[in-house]
Formats: C-alpha cells, structure tokens, sequence
C-alpha cells in the first residue's frame, strides 16, 4: 500500500512540477511519466486522467484539512475557516498553478463537493436548509476569495479572512 502511495505522490508532484512551465492541457502523460520515472502502465493503474491527478491532490489536502479538524479543541466557524485557510496558505504554489493553468471551476467543483460533505456530517451546520444552491453559494465565494487572496500574494492575514467568512457566509456560529 505504501508503494502505491509512493507512486500516486510522485505522479502527482512530477504533474505540478510540469504545470509550472506548461499548461495543463500541453501536458500530456507521457511528459508526466517521464518526469516521475514510471511507466504508462503504472500511471494507468493509478489515474485515469489528468484531472483525477488534480482529484488526488485535492482530495489528499481534503484529508489532511478532516485529520486537522478531528484533533482541534472545538468545532466553531472560527475554527473550521482558520484551520481552512492555514491549509491553503501552506498549498500557496499549488493555488498559484490552479489560478494559471485556469484551473479554479476545478477547484470550485472540489469545493462544492467538500462543503456537502462536511454539512451532510454535520461539522458545518447552514443557517438555511441546506441546498445544492446554498452550497454553490458558500463554494462560489470561497473560491473567489481563494483566487483574489492567491493572485494578491496571501497577504491578508488569515484572520481577516476568517473574520470575513463569520460575517458574510452562511453558516451558524456555534
């Protein structure tokens, strides 16, 4: 299992390394094979396709941002969007190659599928009844606010996003 997750990792990392210099769509996975060192075989039996290496990347931050979540003290919105927006910033190259390779609708679709989740479990709890048009808003505005944070360098402190979000998203505050 280790060795399979190895091989994921080195496939995911030689496809960022590339989207640095080339667009995702000149990439093709015989350049990201060559740069992992694995064969198309291999490549195959973990991917199908470029964007499940998005997927994977995505889905790992997912995990890591789930395991953060279970070992906090409290569950308020205060938490959730700081330990939230602490796991961008440290991911801040890999927002900057989402946002050049013109890549966010992949990040919005991730997010919208994380948001349900997360309200299907009950660790977010909606002000409204909760909706596929409630959770497109909630994911809409954090992309937007990923994508203007990104492009401006993350210089706003996390607080003041975390702040922002409390204010203006809608879920209750515990």
């Amino acid at each position: 299992m280790k060795d399979k997750f190895s091989t994921k990792n080195k496939i995911v990392t030689s496809m960022f390394e590339l989207l640095k210099n080339k667009s995702f769509d000149d990439i093709n996975v015989k350049d990201i094979c060559a740069d992992a060192g694995v064969s198309r075989m291999t490549y195959y039996r973990n991917f199908h396709s470029k964007k499940d290496v998005l997927a994977y990347r995505f889905d790992s931050a997912f995990t890591t941002f789930v395991q953060r979540l279970a070992t906090s003290h409290s569950h308020n919105l205060t938490d959730i969007a700081t330990i939230f927006f602490e796991l961008i910033k440290e991911d801040q190259t890999m927002m900057e190659i989402i946002i050049k390779n013109n890549l966010s609708m992949f990040l919005l679709e991730n997010l919208k599928r994380y948001i349900s989740t997360l309200i299907n479990e009950e660790v977010l709890e909606t002000r409204e009844q909760s909706s596929k048009l409630l959770v497109s808003l909630i994911a809409g505005g954090l992309t937007e606010i990923i994508i203007t944070w990104t492009e401006d360098g993350m210089r706003e402190p996390i607080q003041s996003l975390v702040i922002f979000v409390s204010k203006y998203m809608h879920f209750k505050i515990n």
